[in-house]
């Protein structure tokens, strides 16, 4: 607490050394490890520090900030200390009343909208890129989910005839 930056192992590209820290302290809430991997063993933070900085527009990256801010900011009033400071019962407690209150997606089939969009709020689309980041990682996907992007082994020039002896 003497310093003035903070460590959070990476340097981030778009937030500021606080923010980020904020971003990896919601994202590891959201995801926390047990058996598996947490957020922050994934680096869901980075990737959400990345994807914000080099593919939101102006406009979009200010609303982040604004949200990153408004949960601090909540923390602050609910707790009367910030999120990082808050202890992991009372930032889940938090995170819980924005995931209640954060709306939902609107209904799709094969990309066409069947419901008129409601507000969705910040966490939701948080959380949305929080869980995509982490499922979508190499290291999840090899060892978590153990995605085989080719099921089955490859039998290359095998005789029709002989087939039934290489299938079980």
């Amino acid at each position: 607490s003497c310093k003035n930056t903070i460590d959070i192992g990476w340097q981030p590209i778009f937030f500021t050394a606080a923010q980020a820290d904020i971003l990896a302290q919601i994202t590891e809430t959201i995801l926390p490890k047990t058996q598996t991997p947490g957020a922050t063993d994934i680096g869901v933070a980075q990737f959400i520090d990345k994807v914000i900085g080099l593919l939101l527009n102006k406009e979009s990256q200010q609303e982040i900030l604004k949200g990153i801010e408004e949960i601090d900011a909540l923390a602050k009033t609910r707790f009367n200390k910030n999120f990082k400071a808050s202890s992991a019962d009372q930032k889940v407690e938090l995170l819980l009343e924005l995931d209640r209150n954060a709306g939902s997606y609107p209904l799709t089939l094969w990309g066409i909208t069947l419901e008129k969009p409601g507000p969705v709020s910040f966490f939701r689309h948080l959380k949305r890129l929080t869980l995509f980041a982490f499922f979508t990682s190499e290291e999840i996907g090899k060892g978590v989910l153990r995605y085989d992007p080719v099921p089955g082994d490859y039998l290359a020039c095998v005789p029709l005839d002989g087939l039934n002896s290489y299938t079980e």
